[in-house]
């Protein structure tokens, strides 16, 4: 009987251990999981910082997955694995530019065109050769595409925020040709043409985008003075 007392209090003693050894890595888990999330968004982090920086310096159909792993810091094979290839992790910065990056012209207030424009051009200073050299690539790459075909869409969208006061109503039928004035006088190619081809200052180029936009306003609000005198 001595003998089975024995291993009765060996078992409940050896029970007592695994329960605290349980509790202590229950307690370890929430912190283990929280450092290990957390070290993955900074590897991504520097993975999306690093390849825009490079898409900032050289053509897209020049930077490879390896410069990218050495300007980041990490291995190819953790960049293959996160997404699959280059045109996957070019996709997942463009969404992840689209939905979470506020840019310069994101601070314009909805009928402040002045402002609009200092805002516009600093985006433009800031991305215009990179986006001009996307262009150029944009019938060879898929990528080179899509990053273009979301700029475009995110830019008609500004100036329908922008120049919303000045445009008619969404359902009329001229509402589209009117935007799409504002976002002519307002496009990157004029940029380019300015300051790239022309060599204009920022200073001159500004004064010429607002001459634009304030004659697409004089027109819009000649248009509506007629309309009401009828």
């Amino acid at each position: 009987m001595a003998y089975k007392e024995d291993v009765a209090g060996i078992d409940i003693n050896f029970f007592h251990v695994i329960i605290g050894v349980m509790k202590n890595n229950q307690s370890k888990r929430p912190y283990q999981m929280s450092k290990r999330a957390e070290s993955a968004a900074q590897t991504e982090r520097r993975i999306f910082e690093a390849t825009t920086a490079l898409w900032h310096e050289r053509p897209v159909a020049e930077i490879t997955l390896e410069a990218i792993a050495e300007r980041a810091g990490v291995s190819t094979r953790t960049i293959i694995r996160r997404y699959g290839s280059k045109e996957g992790l070019f996709e997942t910065c463009i969404k992840k530019d689209s939905s979470n990056m506020e840019t310069a012209r994101d601070k314009a207030e909805e009928g402040d065109v002045e402002g609009a424009i200092h805002y516009l051009l600093t985006d433009y200073e800031t991305h215009g050769d990179a986006m001009i050299r996307t262009l150029a690539v944009e019938d060879q790459l898929d990528i080179a595409h899509r990053v273009l075909q979301t700029g475009r869409s995110q830019h008609q969208q500004w100036c329908g925020r922008i120049f919303s006061s000045f445009l008619p109503d969404i359902k009329s039928v001229h509402y589209e040709s009117e935007l799409m004035a504002f976002v002519a006088a307002t496009e990157l190619y004029l940029w380019k043409l300015l300051r790239r081809d022309l060599e204009h200052s920022l200073e001159e180029t500004q004064e010429i985008f607002m001459r634009l936009v304030n004659g697409l306003l004089l027109l819009n609000k000649t248009k509506n003075n007629i309309q009401n005198e009828k």
